[in-house]
């Protein structure tokens, strides 16, 4: 009852106005390993997605959150809102906060620790595994009904499978009927995955950005190269669940690196791809690594019909300009 008197307070302050507004407010949640946030979507430079609680993660209180999107909302309004710069952040009617199930995307990021060394890759230490457990968080945030039935449980990381809490959590949401999207670097093969894609209760990612072992050096900064196009491989005795990410920026941006990718996945029985690009590149003027210019974007464009001819499906990120994004998606 005094859940419903809250979200009821709530929305009499906020529900039906036309503000500066962005619905993953609402709907998403993201564990960092010293703090929690509302969305991994951030296109803003830095990448400082919105805070709703700071060293406050050992007990999850419904009332407590709600009264930090509140302050968020607000905070929102001025001129120093912590989602100006984002493309997603923008004037329009807000919603109705609903009374359950607002959860609509959920990311596991409280490990950090990692079996590769992506060159692009934010995170300082990977040999630190979890600062908190997250399965008793995630249990009472079900508790208060705020799982949506339809949310995806997104793990990042870190490397997934080697995260002490990976199977518990795992289980937890097969046990929820609750689908969960796998981040992994490929290197380490995982039954448990293997037994999500049969089920599809789970789909999984991997961006091996290269086509040949002497772009993945240089990019991954390890030599797994081939196992993991072996474990590609593997896992692609269920395909439709499996996804082959490649990364654009200006360390493999050629096509030669390109149209090696494919014959890769070709080759491996993959049948989705996913056309992405580096995020600094992307929004960032000052990246170490270049923008992402003209020539790369029309490679893009290759990628996409050299997907188009092989029967290969795919899906276009979105970390790239909206610009560079239509021209992908209409040439």
């Amino acid at each position: 009852m005094f859940r419903n008197f809250n979200i009821n307070k709530f929305n009499k302050k906020w529900a039906g106005k036309e503000l500066f507004f962005c619905e993953k407010l609402y709907t998403d949640i993201l564990f960092w390993p010293f703090s929690i946030h509302t969305c991994c979507h951030c296109t803003k430079v830095p990448y400082s997605p919105p805070l709703i609680f700071l060293l406050m993660i050992k007990k999850f209180s419904f009332s407590e959150y709600l009264k930090n999107i509140d302050r968020l909302m607000e905070s929102n309004q001025s001129n120093f809102a912590p989602c100006k710069g984002c493309r997603f952040f923008k004037r329009q009617t807000v919603p109705l906060f609903p009374k359950q199930g607002n959860i609509k995307f959920l990311t596991i990021n409280h490990f950090t620790k990692c079996n590769s060394n992506c060159i692009y890759c934010g995170i300082g230490r990977k040999t630190e595994d979890i600062k908190y457990k997250l399965l008793p968080i995630i249990k009472q945030i079900n508790k208060n009904k705020m799982i949506n039935p339809s949310c995806l449980i997104n793990w990042g990381g870190g490397e997934p499978v080697i995260c002490s809490e990976f199977e518990d959590i795992a289980d937890f949401f097969h046990k929820n009927n609750i689908r969960q999207a796998i981040n992994s670097s490929g290197i380490q093969f995982s039954q448990t995955i293997l037994n999500g894609l049969k089920d599809g209760s789970m789909s999984i990612q991997i961006s091996p950005d290269s086509g040949c072992e002497e772009t993945y050096f240089k990019i991954k900064r390890q030599n797994n190269f081939n196992k993991v196009w072996e474990n590609i491989k593997r896992y692609a005795q269920y395909p439709d669940m499996l996804f082959v990410k490649y990364i654009f920026f200006s360390m493999n941006a050629n096509e030669k690196e390109i149209r090696l990718f494919m014959q890769k996945c070709i080759e491996s029985g993959v049948k989705n791809i996913v056309i992405d690009c580096e995020s600094n590149s992307a929004n960032n003027p000052r990246s170490i690594f270049g923008n992402i210019t003209d020539e790369i974007v029309q490679l893009a464009v290759l990628m996409k019909k050299l997907a188009i001819e092989n029967n290969l499906n795919y899906q276009i990120s979105y970390q790239w300009r909206e610009e560079h994004r239509k021209i992908i998606e209409n040439s």
